[in-house]
């Protein structure tokens, strides 16, 4: 494995962690980029790798973690539990329901991730204390 110290890599990660599944209908995030609607990425049909994608998704280290209940927007009456934790494989944020809206109704993941998902055969990586730390502060800002 590389060399992991946290200033080895925070040297490799400028900048903010990209973000997946932080959609409007969620409510607002503090993004430089504007918040696009959950509806307009169904994709019609699902991944072909579904199930290591969605494991990736779920296996995610948690930076903030919330108890919660919200609505499926595309299933009212439906409901996804703890969708507002935040998760990080050190690269990527994503909300906990993002596996769910994946799975259930085929809402795309940015090219960029799912080809990371794809190149790391499905495994988040290990990360220690320092590199998730940087990450939840970040995720921190983000969402409050």
């Amino acid at each position: 494995m590389g060399d992991l110290r946290p200033e080895r890599w925070a040297m490799t990660h400028k900048g903010q962690l990209k973000t997946a599944g932080m959609f409007v209908e969620f409510g607002p995030v503090r993004s430089t980029e504007p918040q696009e609607s959950i509806f307009d990425h169904v994709t019609g049909e699902e991944l072909p790798d579904i199930g290591q994608v969605v494991g990736y998704l779920n296996a995610g280290h948690v930076l903030i973690d919330v108890m919660d209940v919200a609505d499926d927007p595309f299933e009212p009456t439906r409901q996804v539990m703890n969708g507002s934790t935040v998760l990080t494989d050190g690269d990527w944020l994503w909300r906990k329901d993002f596996a769910y809206f994946v799975r259930r109704h085929h809402v795309a993941v940015p090219e960029g991730f799912l080809a990371l998902i794809r190149e790391r055969n499905g495994v988040v990586p290990d990360r220690d204390v320092a590199e998730l730390t940087a990450c939840s502060q970040q995720a921190r800002q983000l969402m409050f």
